[in-house]
């Protein structure tokens, strides 16, 4: 009885079963290797509603997927201040799937404080210069289990304050 062919067979089907393991190694490292934040600007802030218990604004965010890979945002949180002074604060889910390498513009309810916006928004929408801004914040992807955060700044037209305003009591 010739036994060689038996032992080649077996090798086969563990040659077979090593590159399939190696295979499933390679998809698996698509998962787990590292995912940068993405680049997140602010585009406008528009007030959307106005009252004395509650001040609802509308941020308008650009953001930018720096990956290789499709990032699938679950949540975000937000923190976004005007001229240095934290003015709204904000976060929930948001189902938003960003191209690798592409771009997307999301609108968001922020909350502000009354007390900052009545200060601060007449006077910076009056101003004729570009104000600095900046946000920070945490994006949920994969289901909830990465978080990752973010820091930018930059400068908004004070025009970008001026209109939407819908009081409310």
């Amino acid at each position: 009885m010739n036994t060689l062919p038996l032992v080649s067979a077996w090798r086969l089907v563990g040659l077979i079963v090593v590159m399939s393991q190696l295979a499933g190694c390679a998809g698996l490292t698509n998962l787990t290797r590292p995912w940068t934040a993405p680049e997140v600007a602010l585009l406008q802030l528009q007030p959307k509603a106005l009252g004395l218990t509650r001040q609802v604004l509308v941020a308008t965010l650009a953001v930018k997927n720096p990956n290789d890979r499709t990032l699938p945002i679950k949540a975000m949180t937000y923190r976004i201040g005007l001229e240095g002074q934290d003015v709204a604060e904000g976060g929930g889910a948001l189902a938003q799937q960003i191209p690798a390498f592409g771009s997307a513009t999301v609108d968001v309810e922020v909350n502000g404080s009354l007390l900052t916006l009545i200060q601060q928004l007449p006077v910076l929408a009056l101003k004729n210069r570009p104000l600095d801004w900046n946000i920070a914040g945490t994006v949920t992807i994969a289901d909830g289990l990465i978080t990752l955060p973010y820091r930018y700044s930059g400068k908004i037209d004070p025009q970008q304050l001026r209109t939407g305003i819908k009081p409310t009591l």
